[in-house]
């Protein structure tokens, strides 16, 4: 179904995290490290939850310690917010920030959007009028990426000359060998 939200923005659906007893499956390959690659290379990040079963596993943990250069890139769905009731739905939202406050080494609270994202009709409607507008939000989000990301690339680039820039000036700054005679001179002719 054509939207124009989507008009340049991809989406990459990742394998999801394993928890439980899956854990200990081997994948065949680096998992963390497939996690740092697409993070790199990602506008933003979107960690999936269901409200009807939270697990920050061992791994997730782990992801989420790759994810920490680009935790400004992170955001956090809490799908299935409709198969709760709205009281278990404030325990499970502070439960999931719990949580992540613990494994996310980030100043601030990472935005969570709460919600139903899914074409299932709502099985708990008290809270719709929430959704929907945590639904716009997301999608507001989602529809400034191509705009965000340019400025993005532009701020890494500045970022780097930057980075670039300050050891040459500390080597700039440094005096030569052949300069540290004359100017010790300079200051014992003025004594």
């Amino acid at each position: 179904m054509p939207n124009p939200i989507l008009e340049g923005v991809s989406f990459v659906d990742t394998p999801g995290v394993l928890s439980g007893e899956k854990q200990r499956l081997k994948r065949g390959y680096d998992f963390e490290e497939v996690v740092t690659w697409f993070a790199d290379h990602a506008a933003m990040i979107i960690l999936f939850f269901d409200a009807h079963k939270l697990d920050v596993s061992d791994e997730l943990k782990r992801c989420v310690a790759v994810l920490a250069s680009n935790s400004a890139k992170v955001h956090v769905i809490l799908n299935k917010a409709d198969r709760v009731t709205t009281q278990q739905l404030l325990r499970v939202n502070g439960a999931l920030m719990w949580s992540l406050g613990k494994v996310m080494d980030t100043p601030e609270v990472t935005r969570v959007y709460v919600g139903s994202f899914w074409d299932e009709s709502l099985q708990n409607d008290e809270m719709a009028s929430l959704f929907e507008r945590e639904q716009d939000d997301l999608y507001r989000h989602i529809e400034q990426l191509p705009r965000s990301s340019s400025v993005q690339k532009i701020n890494d680039l500045s970022k780097r000359a930057r980075l670039a820039k300050a050891p040459r000036a500390r080597l700039s700054a440094e005096p030569d060998a052949d300069d540290v005679g004359p100017r010790r001179e300079a200051v014992r002719a003025d004594r």
